[in-house]
């Protein structure tokens, strides 16, 4: 099955390492654009961007740059959350590796870090990076910065430090690219607009991380027990990933669970031992937290074995395909992994589905199902919603498009706007749910408001 390339921490990398991903990147490259890859918990996501930053030929090869330098900035250690501590991390970057960059600016990047690695003066670290930044267009080179989990930077990072990437970038446009990895799209950041046009790129330009290939994931299982010296019959290696449908954190656990028990049952039997297997349970658990309610929704159908249920998303299907969740087969979609498949009919907080609106006749659905019960200002209320997805609505911007046209606006008070909010929720939210998932109350702004996610906010 090939050479490995190194070893990384518990993962190895080997010749053809997740090269439909790489594909993506490279096109990326080419067209000189920043990118967001998106992966689900356990997805091996980090593990990618670990390898392109480890073995960047793979990537930058053909690349019509003079030379292009991958640069790992881990926002775990922005500790401080302070901007002259991001550049000086930009900085420590790019001199690790300083090799990759051209002979001429190697003594550069070297003196920038060492001189202005301990500077807390915020002009002179930006100086020094926009120095960096600018050499490196003079030759006509590029870098890259890797930034993992940036929606989790997002979510608790201040509006100066967006600014500080965006304004960066739009500084450097021929020179910057940004590869950030994610959890989630950008849609579902809190305050998406502060990225201004990196939300755009972001937004545009996705590689879905998901399962592995078939090949990739037998690659995966041999060295995962070739280092404890074991070695699985072929057979074997295929039941652990019809099982596990090639998702990496399923893999690692089910390779676990074979090296570690006494005494394994007959490879039929495995589906059963594995599916009550609680390392097993939690990483589909945390696959499941971080769905939407349409994508939970759409594996119970197919699940059940409904292909033309009202509802269904070609859109959404394709994504969970892309997550490698789902796939086509001869009798259409169908969810991939036993193990998925079974913990899918045993959900206990099944999904919803989607609230869409049937175009001929107006009617409100949640999934298949009619949403029924609502008062005439409730259903006005959430067709607007339905109608304008995403967009944060102020009260008064609500009041002004729901209300009966010659209501006196000014009159309104914020508790008719809460009741209506309130009747809806009832019709559509989970029961028992922890927090909102549909309907978004948007607090730390003048107004507040309201923002609508048809398919349901991600719980994780």
């Amino acid at each position: 099955m090939g050479e490995n390339l190194e070893t990384a921490g518990e993962g190895r990398f080997w010749p053809g390492f997740r090269q439909e991903v790489l594909d993506c990147l490279r096109h990326w490259l080419a067209v000189g654009t920043s990118g967001a890859l998106v992966g689900l918990a356990g997805a091996g996501k980090s593990n990618l961007l670990l390898y392109l930053t480890r073995f960047p030929e793979q990537l930058v090869q053909g690349s019509n740059a003079s030379f292009t330098v991958l640069v790992t900035v881990d926002l775990n250690l922005l500790v401080d959350r302070q901007p002259n501590t991001l550049y000086r991390l930009i900085l420590r970057g790019c001199w690790q590796q300083r090799q990759h960059f051209s002979e001429s600016m190697q003594m550069q990047v070297e003196q920038l870090y060492e001189e202005y690695k301990w500077s807390n003066d915020l002009f002179l670290v930006q100086t020094a990076v926009h120095d960096l930044l600018t050499a490196v267009e003079q030759q006509g080179g590029r870098v890259v910065l890797i930034l993992d989990q940036f929606d989790h930077f997002c979510r608790t990072a201040s509006t100066e430090l967006t600014m500080l990437l965006r304004s960066l970038r739009d500084s450097f446009r021929e020179t910057l690219i940004y590869f950030v990895g994610m959890r989630q799209a950008v849609v579902y950041m809190p305050e998406p607009q502060v990225l201004g046009e990196l939300y755009q790129l972001l937004d545009t330009h996705v590689c879905w991380v998901g399962a592995m290939r078939p090949a990739d994931a037998q690659m995966f299982i041999v060295q995962a027990l070739g280092r404890a010296n074991q070695q699985a019959p072929a057979e074997e290696i295929m039941q652990l990933v019809a099982l596990t449908g090639g998702y990496p954190a399923l893999l690692k656990a089910a390779c676990a669970w074979w090296l570690t028990v006494a005494e394994r049952p007959s490879a039929k039997e495995w589906r059963a031992v594995l599916g009550e297997h609680v390392p097993i349970q939690n990483r589909l658990k945390d696959i499941w937290q971080d769905l939407t309610q349409e994508e939970r929704w759409l594996l119970a159908e197919l699940q059940n074995g409904n292909q033309a249920s009202d509802g269904l998303s070609d859109k959404t299907l394709r994504q969970l395909s892309y997550r490698g969740l789902c796939e086509a087969g001869e009798a259409g979609w169908q969810v991939r992994g036993e193990l998925l498949h079974d913990f899918v009919q045993t959900a206990v907080k099944r999904g919803l589905g989607r609230i869409w609106q049937k175009e001929l006749t107006g009617e409100l659905f949640q999934g298949n199902r009619r949403i029924e019960g609502l008062r005439p200002l409730e259903e006005a209320l959430l067709t607007f919603l339905v109608n304008h997805p995403y967009q944060f609505h102020t009260k008064s911007n609500i009041i002004q498009n729901v209300w009966p046209e010659g209501t006196h606006i000014e009159g309104v008070t914020d508790d008719s706007l809460y009741q209506a909010v309130r009747g809806v929720r009832q019709k559509i939210e989970p029961e028992a749910a922890e927090a909102h998932v549909y309907l978004l109350t948007k607090r730390g702004v003048e107004e507040g408001g309201y923002q609508f996610f048809p398919e349901g906010y991600p719980a994780g």
